[in-house]
C-alpha cells in the first residue's frame, strides 16, 4: 500500500512537470475610459500579444490601444444665434505590460508612447476651431481578474505626458478605464 502511494504521487508529479500550463497569447479589449480633461468620457479598444510565455507567474505582453473622446457644446451667441463646437480626441499606441498572476488577480503595470490628436470644430465663425497632435509617454497600473479562461474584466489607471502642447493648457492626462478582456 505504500508503494502504491509513492507511485501515485511520483506519477502524479512527472505529469505536472512534463505538461505545459496552456496561456493566452492573445487578448483583445474593450474599455469605458473617464478621464480628467475635457471631453471626459470615451471608449478604448486594445489588442495585446503575449511575449515570453514560458516564465512562471510573470506574464509579459506587447499592447497596442486606440481610445476616443467625443463631446459637443452648444453656445448661444449675442441676437439669439446658436453655436456648437465638437471636440474630438482620439490616441493611440503602443506599450510593454508586466503582470504576475496571483490566483483570480493579475495586478500589471506598463509603459509606453502614443499619438494623440485634439480636435475643436466650430459650426459658426465667431468660435475658434483648431487641431493639434502630439506625441506622448505613458505609464499605468491596474489589475485583470480571471471570470472564466477566455474572459477577463479589468480596470486600470494611466497618466499620459503630452509633448509639444501649444493650444492645449494642459500636458498631464489622467485616465481611468474599466473594461473586458477576451484572451485566445
Amino acid at each position: 500500500m505504500r508503494n502504491l502511494i509513492f507511485v501515485i504521487i511520483g506519477v502524479v508529479f512527472a505529469l505536472s512537470i512534463a505538461t505545459e500550463k496552456a496561456e493566452a497569447q492573445w487578448g483583445i479589449g474593450a474599455s469605458y475610459e473617464i478621464r480628467d480633461e475635457e471631453p471626459k468620457n470615451g471608449f478604448g479598444f486594445r489588442v495585446e500579444k503575449g511575449v515570453l510565455s514560458g516564465l512562471p507567474l510573470l506574464d509579459l505582453n506587447l499592447r497596442g490601444h486606440f481610445s476616443y473622446f467625443n463631446e459637443t457644446n452648444n453656445v448661444s451667441l449675442q441676437d439669439g444665434i446658436r453655436a456648437s463646437q465638437d471636440v474630438d480626441v482620439y490616441d493611440f499606441g503602443l506599450a510593454a505590460v508586466a503582470g504576475v498572476s496571483i490566483g483570480m488577480v493579475k495586478p500589471f503595470a506598463g509603459l509606453g508612447i502614443g499619438r494623440e490628436r485634439f480636435k475643436l470644430s466650430a459650426d459658426h465663425q465667431s468660435l475658434q476651431s483648431f487641431k493639434e497632435a502630439n506625441f506622448y509617454w505613458n505609464g499605468f497600473g491596474g489589475a485583470e481578474i480571471t471570470l472564466l479562461p477566455f474572459l477577463k474584466p479589468f480596470i486600470e489607471y494611466r497618466i499620459s505626458r503630452l509633448t509639444s502642447t501649444d493650444d492645449l493648457e494642459f500636458d498631464n492626462v489622467g485616465r481611468l478605464a474599466i473594461g473586458i478582456n477576451l484572451r485566445f
